[in-house]
């Protein structure tokens, strides 16, 4: 089926998405998510459906001339590593064909997602919504999974999210063992080793497009689970309402006198 015949109502749910994860890291499997939205759309788009002069006229490039990225555009290098990455994914996240909720001009969404698919004749095993990263972190499953499994953290918010939810989520304290810094395209062949110095179940990775390269290679290389996370860690740490987390309940006065 080509994807431009895709109904929206077959995209796997949040909850079907964290069933998949939890399962592969039960039977400890590799297994990656990766995401499709508007920049990595635009990526993927050079010397296809995008020419160097209408790639620079667009609002993304102008951002990632400032340094908002990740990346240097025109990268025929780094387009071919995101389709090697999409191939890989056990998951790949698409805008919806209606009713997105992506902030970005129409022509950049799931009608380009569309055409680059077919031109390269990507078919994911599964597909979900794009923000499914964030609707996620709304179910307290999530955050027990974080909880029971060895989770290592990548972005340049890895410091700072994990020092927020250890404190947040203090009832249920997630198992965080370690957080890599991540800038630009050109830390990946660092960051990949550095991953290796550590024991882990879960790898959560905010890096831009980056990502869609990150969390195949971890899994194929390490044989982990590696999601791409998006701008979750960012919206958490300047809370944002494009994200709603689960977080506990406080507990009643009079349970706390007693502890």
């Amino acid at each position: 089926m080509s994807l431009k015949d895709f109904p929206d109502e077959k995209l796997l749910t949040e909850l079907e998405v964290l069933r998949r994860i939890h399962r592969a890291l039960r039977q400890k499997k590799p297994f990656s998510l990766v995401r499709i939205g508007d920049g990595e759309n635009i990526v993927l788009a050079q010397g296809k459906f995008l020419s160097n002069q209408e790639l620079e006229q667009t609002y993304w490039v102008r951002d990632s001339r400032a340094g908002k990225k990740g990346v240097d555009l025109p990268n025929l290098t780094l387009r071919d590593q995101m389709l090697k990455g999409i191939k890989a994914a056990d998951i790949v996240g698409i805008c919806r064909q209606q009713n997105d909720e992506v902030s970005a001009p129409t022509r950049f969404k799931r009608v380009l997602t569309n055409k680059i698919f077919d031109y390269y004749g990507l078919e994911p095993r599964a597909l979900c919504y794009v923000f499914c990263n964030r609707k996620m972190v709304s179910y307290r499953y999530f955050w027990r999974i974080i909880h029971q499994y060895r989770t290592l953290l990548i972005s340049k918010w890895a410091a700072d999210y994990a020092k927020l939810i250890t404190s947040k989520y203090a009832d249920l304290p997630p198992w965080i063992v370690g957080a890599i810094p991540f800038e630009h395209y050109k830390q990946i062949p660092t960051v990949l080793k550095k991953v290796g110095k550590y024991d882990f179940d879960l790898a959560l990775i905010s890096a831009g497009v980056n990502a869609v390269i990150l969390a195949p290679a971890i899994a194929e290389r390490y044989k982990k689970v590696a999601i791409d996370f998006g701008k979750t860690m960012m919206y958490m740490l300047r809370p944002n309402n494009r994200i709603r987390p689960w977080t506990p309940q406080p507990k009643p006065a009079q349970e706390q006198e007693t502890q």
